[in-house]
């Protein structure tokens, strides 16, 4: 387990980057451009086999039952919120360019009603599932496209927004409203992993 703590570790450390690269962009007035760069970070986990939650979650839907997958999930979710999140808040600290755009981006999570969350974490379940998935059989070109695509349209990814939490720290971070936020974006996010599995499972090889 503790290899596998280390690979959501380092999905962590990709997130924040790809994190940062946005909120670069969209400062710059890119957003588009900053989508297709934040996929680096998701290229290189899929490339080294490292533990995304979201990359992983989807796969419970094809055995429930599976203990260790289980486990793996929830270790790979726990670590990966809590990398984020302290690089962060590290990184709101020195570069405020990134911590005002990302103040911005979350006050806009925390003021949306849980409702537009929860749709917003199941879309962006859905789209990484896809992305992961299309990936593992051959179609790498599946990752450029859909992870673009749930940004673009400003789905909620927990991991991402765990960085984008901590780059806006402030009064507002460790308030109910804010957990609820967290939870709901990450519950709905494994449930949008979930879709696909479940209703193609009879026609998996």
């Amino acid at each position: 387990m503790i290899n596998e703590i280390k690979k959501a570790i380092l999905s962590g450390i990709l997130i924040s980057i790809g994190g940062c690269v946005y909120m670069a962009s969209v400062t710059a007035g890119l957003k588009w451009f900053g989508a297709l760069l934040f996929c680096g970070g998701l290229f290189a986990i899929c490339i080294y086999g490292f533990n995304l939650y979201t990359g992983k979650v989807g796969y419970l839907a094809y055995d429930f039952k599976d203990k260790k997958a289980w486990e793996l999930v929830i270790v790979t979710c726990f670590f990966n919120q809590l990398i984020t999140f302290l690089i962060g808040i590290a990184v709101g600290k020195y570069f405020p360019s990134i911590q005002e755009a990302a103040a911005k981006a979350y006050s806009a999570k925390l003021a949306a009603p849980l409702a537009k969350l929860f749709i917003s974490g199941i879309f962006c379940g859905i789209l990484m599932f896809l992305s992961v998935d299309t990936w593992k059989s051959g179609h790498k070109l599946g990752l450029f496209i859909y992870v673009p695509v749930f940004i673009i349209a400003g789905f909620d990814h927990s991991v991402a927004n765990s960085f984008y939490n901590g780059a806006a720290f402030g009064p507002e971070t460790f308030t109910l409203k804010n957990a609820a936020v967290v939870a709901t974006v990450t519950i709905a996010n494994g449930l949008g992993g979930w879709i696909f599995p479940l209703l193609t499972k009879s026609a998996r090889p």
